[in-house]
């Protein structure tokens, strides 16, 4: 098996393992891998987190950081993956990341796994996206709710015309997911979140 590179994605990972699992077999079942793969959502790690594979070998699971964090917006992953159980995510959807200036849940932590000098992810831990088909302006409604939760001196998301929904500019989303936990949507949220 070919190892993965840092740039790939967890549900791409699964795939393509599964992929070589089977040794061509797969062709056959592509509903099954593509339900296999959505069971591994992509996780929002928080501010201070480098790489995925580095931050997995060093994050003991201890809680400490979801403990430091004020506003309640990490969780510890539950899905049953021996490789990232218990490691600390944004509860997107539910919470939103306020980057803190202090970074307590970083400084909280012992092993390293989130550090300060990961600055990039100090500044952006994602990139926040419109599944326009979800979006109550597409179908009609003038609703600006994640534009107006968007954090103020970012200022990332802009309302065009009605009917048409939301852009978000990628370089200037921090990944906060504010947007995600204000959205009104139902049943599906119309705002995604994809790690960086």
């Amino acid at each position: 098996m070919s190892r993965p590179t840092d740039k790939i994605g967890r549900a791409e990972f699964f795939k393509s393992y599964l992929f070589e699992l089977l040794d061509g077999a797969s062709s056959a079942f592509p509903d099954e891998l593509s339900e296999f793969a959505s069971s591994f959502p992509e996780l929002i790690r928080p501010p201070g987190a480098g790489k995925e594979r580095e931050f997995l070998e060093k994050c003991r699971r201890c809680g400490s950081c979801i403990k430091a964090c004020p506003f309640y917006a990490l969780r510890p992953v539950t899905q049953s993956n021996s490789f990232d159980l218990g490691t600390p995510a944004l509860r997107v959807g539910e919470a939103y990341c306020r980057f803190c200036n202090d970074f307590p849940c970083v400084n909280a932590c012992p092993s390293g796994a989130l550090a300060q000098t990961h600055l990039a992810s100090l500044q952006k831990i994602a990139t926040a996206r419109v599944i326009a088909a979800n979006c109550l302006r597409s179908n009609g409604e003038e609703c600006e709710t994640c534009r107006e939760k968007c954090d103020g001196t970012v200022s990332a998301i802009t309302c065009p015309e009605p009917g048409k929904p939301p852009l978000i500019d990628a370089a200037k989303c921090t990944g906060c997911a504010a947007c995600a936990a204000f959205c009104p949507a139902y049943p599906d949220n119309a705002i995604k979140l994809l790690r960086i």
